[in-house]
Parts: C-alpha cells; structure tokens; sequence
C-alpha cells in the first residue's frame, strides 16, 4: 500500500454518495475498501478489485460479511478491539476464514458504533500517515451514517407500534395487517414465531447494543423487527417455508445466549420462543407462549432446563393451570400423601425416590445410577412405596398423575 499524493483529499463532496466514498478512499489508501453499517452489512465498496481476497468477495456478493468471517474476528480478538476503541487497527491476516491483512477502523459518534471502514492492505506497509487519513474519512463516514440513521430511526419508531399491535393482539385484519407490513417493509411472509431474551438484570447500553448487533448478524434466521422493553428484547424471527424453523430458532437462541457469555461476559440470561405460524395474525399468541416458557423455567429450573420452546414443554405446558384447578376443588393425592406421611416418621426418601424412578422412565438402572444407590435398593424403595401408596407401576395413567402431582406440590414447597 503506497503512500498517495492525495492525503490531503477531501470526503465532502462524497457525503451524500457511499459509493463515492469508498472510492475516494480507496483512492487515498490505494487498496480495496469497504464501508459497513453496526451490522456488517454492505454501505458501499470501491471499485478497486485487484488481489482481493474471498472474504471481501463473498461479503460484496451477500451485501452482509459472512458469519464465519465475523466470528473468527470475534475469536482472534480483532472485534473486541474495534468496539473499544476509535483508533485504527491493523488485522493480520486470518487463512482459516479467508480474509488477508486489513487496515480497520470503527466508524463512530461519541461511543455509539455506527460502522466500519476495512481497507485490504495485503502485504503493504502502513504508515502513519495512512492511520491518520483512515481516521479523517471515519469522521465523514460518521457524518453520512448518521444522517442515514436518522432516516431509519423514524421508519423504526413507528413500525414498533405496529409490532406492539401485532404482540398484544390488538390488531388483527388480515388486510390491515398487510398494509401496514407493506408500508413499514416488514416481510411477514413465510414461518413466524416472537422469542423472547429475559436479562436478569438492568440492560447497560453496552449490553443492549450488543444484543441488537448478534440479531442482526447470527445469520440462522431473519429478525423481523425487536423491541427493547424493559428487561426484555423481543424479536419477531421469521425463516422460508422450506426451512426447519424449530431447528433454526433453537440454534438462534443458544448461540445468541452464548455469543453474549463469551463477548461480554453477561451470564445471566434465558430465551425461548413460542409456537411458529404462518399467518401475522396469530403473532400474539407465539408471544404468549414464549413468555410462558421463560416464566416456567424460572418455576422448574432443572426440569426445563433445555427447553427453549413452547413445543418442549410437555406437560409442563398446563401444569400452572392443573394446579388451579386443583386448588379450587381441594384436591389431594392420597397416593402422595401417604408416602409424604411416612417419609416424615421415618426420615426417609421413598418421595424423592419416586420422581427420579418416574423422571427416568421407570428405568430402575438409570434412576439409581442418578441416585447413587445399589438397584437393589431402589428395588426395595419401589416395594416399599407401591405398598404404602398403593401404587401399580404398570398402570399408565396412575403414573402420570402422580408425576404431575409430584411437580406441583415441589413447586408449592419451593413457594413456601
């Protein structure tokens, strides 16, 4: 990368022109340029295309960098500097993802991310000289990606009250639904569910820009649109109706939860997502479902401690509403309670027994292996509960219900 005469060069008469200022920086530098958004999607590129390398090509040819190029960045630590800091950053080159050497700046306003400018150097020396024009051009990229903010912040606020019509169910026209998807360029085609990221703590703007830049770059499915709503994210997901979305969405979901562990280093979270359709009209009721999930899971934590969606709750799907209705008829499970009694006069565990044998299927070898106990122990424990609950193992809908009933009185305990 040769110095160039013009390192002087103005990017004012670029400001309204991306592609003009791509080239003109390109022109400066002497080597391949492109500007992306916060997103790693497409602004602009040069028309400079000698020895580029494939991450550039496969970038230009999805207007979005590929995600194996974003993490092996993550990865190799050259993402993290970018996001600390507004100076700019020589990338060596990283084979495994295709990419050769770069020149990198991110593109800001106060500590906002707002994009990135890469300059492919290949094997050119950078000099100082060349650090100091990459920061001048970030400033007028600054310039235009706020004014293109802008524009887009007004579009976003009011398609939000249309997401929040479509969440609370409060609009429901299939007609109205459309237009209105058809004027805020939402694409509702397709397989649509709402998931829902729960923070257990206040969200710091590091932490909410972050989770808005992995929606908009884990690339398993498409974010429709999102709302930040107190310590919640909520994202209505849409995928083709070709692909496996269940699959695709729980990948989503644990490799956001992940990513956010690993970047920075913000544990505690859950997500989950309801029930996938394929009409906006039934978008409220996906909500639902997701927030009931989340709200589940903080109820039995170890039961559903790998469920991410509605369909992977079983059982647990209406045992809040069994519970209810117990309660309301004054139900007891005799069964239960005889057991419960003698456990209490013998200090025993033939109750904890029973879950981990129901847990595990009825499958003595599993259930103590869980337990660490002999099989003939647990062979005796069964003896000794079918006995004082009259219980017949091999009768099936016996064991559900006191699978159930066991569920719910461990969570009433837990309430006491």
């Amino acid at each position: 990368m040769k110095p160039s005469p013009y390192l002087t060069y103005s990017y004012k008469d670029f400001i309204d022109s991306p592609e003009g200022l791509a080239d003109s920086i390109a022109e400066v530098l002497g080597c391949p340029v492109t500007i992306e958004d916060a997103n790693h999607c497409i602004v602009s590129y040069s028309k400079h295309e000698e020895n580029v390398d494939h991450a550039r090509t496969a970038t230009i040819m999805r207007r979005k960098v590929p995600e194996h190029v974003i993490n092996g960045l993550w990865k190799h630590g050259f993402m993290a500097k970018l996001f600390e800091s507004d100076e700019p950053l020589v990338v060596h080159k990283i084979d495994d993802i295709g990419l050769g050497d770069r020149l990198a700046i991110s593109v800001r306003k106060d500590n906002e991310i707002l994009g990135f400018i890469w300059a492919q150097t290949n094997d050119s020396a950078v000099t100082s000289e060349h650090l100091e024009e990459m920061k001048e051009a970030a400033q007028w990229v600054s310039h235009y990606l706020l004014r293109q903010q802008a524009k887009k912040k007004k579009t976003d606020e009011s398609s939000k009250e249309f997401f929040w019509q479509l969440l609370t169910g409060s609009l429901t026209n299939p007609s109205e639904i459309k237009r209105m998807a058809k004027k805020y360029k939402m694409n509702l085609n397709g397989q649509l569910c709402v998931a829902v990221f729960e923070f257990t703590e206040d969200m710091s703007q590091a932490v909410e820009r972050h989770a808005y830049y992995l929606t908009e770059t884990l690339h398993q499915t498409r974010v429709v649109n999102r709302i930040f709503d107190d310590r919640q994210l909520i994202l209505l997901v849409r995928t083709d109706n070709k692909e496996d979305a269940n699959e695709m969405n729980q990948t989503f979901i644990r490799e956001f939860i992940q990513k956010m562990k690993e970047r920075i280093h913000f544990e505690d979270l859950k997500g989950a997502f309801g029930l996938i359709y394929e009409s906006p009209s039934f978008i409220s009721d996906s909500y639902k479902q997701a927030l009931k999930v989340l709200k589940l899971k903080e109820q039995y934590p170890t039961g559903l401690n790998h469920a991410d969606n509605y369909q992977d709750l079983g059982v647990y799907q209406f045992i809040n509403e069994l519970a209810a209705l117990q309660k309301k008829e004054n139900y007891k499970n005799d069964a239960l309670n005889r057991i419960k009694t003698y456990d209490e006069r013998q200090n025993s565990m033939l109750l904890e027994t029973l879950k981990v044998f129901l847990e595990h299927n009825s499958n003595v070898h599993q259930a103590a292996a869980h337990m660490h106990i002999h099989t003939n122990t647990l062979n005796y424990r069964l003896k000794r509960i079918k006995e004082i609950g009259n219980i017949d193992f091999k009768d099936v809908n016996q064991k559900t219900m006191l699978y159930l009933d066991l569920l719910i009185y461990e969570n009433e305990q837990e309430d006491l």
